[in-house]
């Protein structure tokens, strides 16, 4: 069979791509023909290059005017085509076309993206053919989500033609009901593939400070990192030992390294870069910190559970349907109440190991390990939706089930 894997996260790589990457990867594996479309950055990331190594077609498209890290003449002419409605053509899909695709995967960053409705030449040319198309969300904006009526019911028109909805987050899915005003038909939970093996025991590594590790792209607007910073410049933190490393490349590199000298965190606060083995990090790091302001089921968080570590996150995606008691959930926003969920977390210090063994024990039980098999059984048409992934309320009560 023929699939199209199409991704429309305008990030070069994150924990998002790789639930469509190990699609990819087992629909290659098993004899099917893959294309996958990725957005075309100056340098092709390294796990699309793999998959083009695997035998899979690669379909490179133009970046969104509103992607800020591409020269301002490609921004321009992004635009103009955008406002001319060349979207709805097949200008940046023709090889696609000629390629005649059998099902479509759309993998997003966001439920709800600017740059996919039910009048994108992709979506019209899936309905003209009889082609079957599925929809993939990773991640859903709580507190800031500003559209129009229009938006709300081109996309309300978008998943009722989709054959199915997958989610990574019960949460995001509610929030996109009472975004839409409507129940989501054929909405799935299903989970992201970890980096990390759960049959691995990996020490816990004791020390007489709390290290800490904070492990997400260097996006401040989403991923929160500045307000932690701000957080822990208050003077109740400054005579505390502690040690905190950002892991992870972006756009605000730069900015974050600005605020750790701004606020005097030369000394406990670190840049450790890209790591590509996420278990060197909980090799010498006993808790995650994760103060997101908007998530699905942060990848990052997971994996440093099935490390056996514990974790502080915000109260965003199903971060804290996750972490549930074995760890420390901010209410909010605020730097107070970050401020206050830190300062509970370093009190509880010499907790932190028997926390971070019940977070490994929870993702042991409540993770489903063969969820990518099932989803490539619906998409090649083996499988029905209903019966792939996990109902959302079924997923909600086994996450809030204590054993």
């Amino acid at each position: 069979m023929r699939i199209l894997v199409v991704s429309i996260n305008v990030a070069p790589w994150g924990g998002s791509e790789e639930l469509w990457k190990s699609l990819a990867m087992k629909g290659l594996a098993q004899g099917n023909e893959v294309m996958v479309s990725v957005f075309a950055h100056q340098n092709l990331n390294p796990n699309v290059a793999e998959l083009v190594a695997h035998g899979a077609i690669l379909h490179q498209r133009p970046l969104p005017s509103y992607y800020n890290e591409q020269p301002f003449a490609y921004r321009a002419l992004s635009e103009v085509k955008s406002r001319l409605g060349m979207d709805k053509t097949s200008i940046d899909w023709r090889a696609v076309k000629a390629w005649k695709p059998e099902v479509v995967v759309i993998s997003s960053g966001e439920t709800f993206d600017h740059c996919l409705h039910h009048q994108s030449y992709l979506i019209t040319y899936c309905k003209d053919n009889k082609v079957p198309f599925y929809l993939i969300s990773q991640r859903n904006w709580e507190w800031d989500m500003s559209v129009d009526q229009e938006f709300r019911e081109s996309r309300r028109r978008l998943i009722e033609d989709c054959q199915g909805f997958f989610f990574v987050s019960y949460q995001n899915y509610k929030m996109a009901c009472s975004q839409l005003a409507m129940d989501i038909p054929r909405a799935r939970i299903i989970q992201n593939p970890l980096k990390v093996s759960l049959e691995s025991n990996l020490s816990y590594p004791k020390s007489g400070i709390p290290k800490m590790a904070y492990v997400a792209r260097l996006e401040t607007s989403i991923k929160g990192q500045d307000l932690f910073l701000q957080a822990l410049s208050s003077q109740r933190f400054s005579r505390l030992d502690f040690e905190l490393t950002f892991y992870g490349t972006g756009p605000d590199e730069k900015h974050l390294r600005d605020l750790v000298s701004y606020y005097g965190l030369e000394r406990k606060v670190f840049f450790g870069g890209h790591v590509a083995d996420v278990s060197e990090i909980w090799r010498t790091h006993q808790l995650l910190v994760l103060c997101s302001l908007a998530e699905g089921t942060p990848l990052s968080l997971i994996e440093a559970m099935a490390c056996g570590r514990t974790a502080l996150v915000t109260q965003v995606g199903d971060s804290a349907i996750w972490l549930s008691k074995s760890g420390f959930v901010v209410s909010g926003h605020q730097v107070e109440t970050i401020q206050k969920a830190l300062q509970e977390a370093l009190d509880d210090f010499p907790n932190w190991e028997k926390l971070g063994q019940q977070c490994k024990g929870r993702v042991i039980e409540k993770r489903d390990s063969e969820e990518i098999d099932g989803l490539l059984e619906c998409v090649v048409g083996k499988r029905d939706v209903d019966h792939t992934g996990q109902d959302p309320e079924e997923f909600l009560s086994k996450m809030t089930r204590e054993v």
